[in-house]
């Protein structure tokens, strides 16, 4: 039986998910967790079975806001404010726990050590994933623990609020940027490690979550990331070695999946439209991150809104 205090709050924002949030609700009701959860469900402004979804299930706290009102960032800092629970979840809409164990692994890694601020899960690909996009998961959440304690600009340890923790204090002291586009969560890592504490990846805890993008929804989210990176100091550095860069980290990409795709073991013709699709896929990743460079340079980043 649940213990009476609300320890743990789980927020996932959602918009037009009604085919992915019945089984990430029924997911998270069935973990394997002794102490009172809350789940906050955010809402906004889906036109599709999403709410009807959330009202059917007991116990979920539904929060509608306008579509005008949403932010990566904003609708996180938001939901964070409601929460009653010494540990923030977050989790989307689309991403399932995979097991009943999703939950305490997450918190699990919390108990040993007070200076880990928050904590991810491993991402595994929903079945029909593209294969490109299998081969970032494996790089990204691989079977093995990390920790970090330092930030480093070139490594592949990615806080993804997709599905992870943070403790609730700390999160008071050092919120989500509200106005940042998207990687609110890779900002938010970068502070929290400058300010000394740590991070921790945790592959016990799983969730089914990827996408199979189209090109042009790729170049938009890219451009969104360029641009939220803010790597250069003016758009001529951004376009001159920002084009390198992104020239070179595409051929690096492609000719990756190209092995990955060539050793998959699929059938000739599958693996023909697989490496169709990574350069597809590529090309529009890197030219949308390039444009977002340019058009990101040498813009100043205002403060967390509270």
């Amino acid at each position: 039986m649940a213990s009476a205090k609300i320890e743990t709050s789980i927020i996932i924002p959602a918009k037009n998910e009604g085919a992915n949030i019945g089984p990430c609700l029924d997911a998270v009701a069935a973990q394997d967790w002794p102490h009172a959860v809350e789940v906050i469900v955010i809402d906004s402004g889906s036109s599709d079975e999403t709410v009807a979804v959330v009202q059917a299930r007991p116990n979920i706290q539904l929060v509608r806001i306008g579509p005008e009102d949403f932010g990566h960032g904003r609708t996180r800092n938001y939901g964070a404010g409601l929460a009653k629970g010494d540990f923030l979840v977050f989790l989307n809409a689309d991403a399932v726990p995979n097991d009943r164990l999703w939950l305490s692994a997450l918190i699990g890694e919390f108990a040993s050590d007070r200076r880990v601020a928050g904590v991810f899960s491993r991402h595994l690909p929903k079945p029909g994933c593209h294969l490109y996009m299998a081969r970032d998961l494996e790089r990204a959440t691989p079977a093995w623990r990390m920790e970090r304690s330092q930030a480093g600009r070139l490594d592949f340890f990615l806080f993804s609020t997709v599905s992870a923790a943070i403790r609730k204090d700390i999160w008071s002291a050092i919120p989500f940027h509200d106005d940042i586009p998207i990687a609110e969560d890779q900002d938010w890592a970068e502070k929290v490690l400058h300010s000394g504490y740590k991070l921790v990846y945790a592959p016990a805890s799983v969730v089914r979550h990827s996408h199979n993008y189209s090109p042009a929804e790729l170049f938009r989210l890219k451009r969104l990331v360029g641009r939220a990176e803010n790597r250069f100091s003016n758009k001529v550095s951004a376009l001159i070695a920002g084009a390198f860069l992104a020239l070179g980290g595409m051929a690096f990409k492609f000719f990756g999946d190209l092995l990955y795709i060539m050793r998959s073991g699929l059938p000739a013709k599958r693996k023909f439209r697989e490496i169709i699709i990574s350069l597809g896929a590529r090309s529009a990743s890197f030219s949308g991150r390039l444009a977002g460079w340019v058009n990101g340079a040498g813009r100043k980043r205002s403060g967390p809104i509270r």
